[in-house]
């Protein structure tokens, strides 16, 4: 009898303790076939609802919301993962391919962008960037990127020589002119 007591209390505390450790970390609501990632996006939706809710609190005078740093600089962080991924996206595409151009101006423009984006995609997830508003700052990065890129090489021969190949420094400073605007095989001077 007494056996049979002590066993039914033990269930009863083990009944009433917290069912996980994360519980106590407000992550109680989790179950086992969400993933982390899941878990992540309900705390960001639950953040942007509390702030949504306070509204007024954010607002200027002319009744236009107020940008924070936080903000700006989220743009700006943004705007250079655009760059950076279109710079990666062509050293990626030079080693697949190891040629200068593929063939057109447009294709070389579309495969480029499309590497870019399908980069930018992996870095945006990789620093957790992922608001909607930011991906047309990232896309003007890119953008910005793959028109002036030749500029740069220009200026740093010897840093894209080690990137891509001399060969490739000679074909770009030998079809482009500093100072310039390369879109879609076409040079329009800044």
């Amino acid at each position: 009898m007494d056996q049979r007591q002590d066993f039914l209390s033990r269930i009863g505390r083990v009944s009433q303790a917290p069912q996980s450790r994360l519980e106590g970390m407000g992550l109680d609501n989790m179950g086992p076939a969400q993933t982390r990632t899941h878990g992540r996006n309900q705390r960001l939706s639950e953040m942007l609802e509390r702030h949504q809710a306070q509204g007024v609190h954010g607002r200027s005078y002319a009744g236009e919301p107020r940008l924070k740093l936080s903000q700006i600089m989220s743009y700006v962080l943004a705007f250079a993962m655009g760059g950076m991924a279109a710079v990666i996206a062509r050293v990626l595409r030079f080693q697949i391919s190891g040629s200068e151009v593929m063939g057109s101006a447009d294709a070389d423009l579309a495969l480029d962008v499309i590497f870019a984006i399908f980069v930018a995609f992996i870095l945006r997830e990789l620093v957790s960037l992922s608001a909607v508003k930011r991906m047309g700052t990232q896309f003007a990065g890119i953008l910005l990127a793959i028109v002036t890129m030749h500029n740069v090489v220009h200026e740093m021969p010897d840093l894209f020589s080690k990137l891509f190949s001399q060969q490739w420094v000679q074909y770009v400073t030998g079809t482009t002119e500093p100072g310039t605007l390369y879109f879609r095989g076409h040079s329009y001077h800044i």
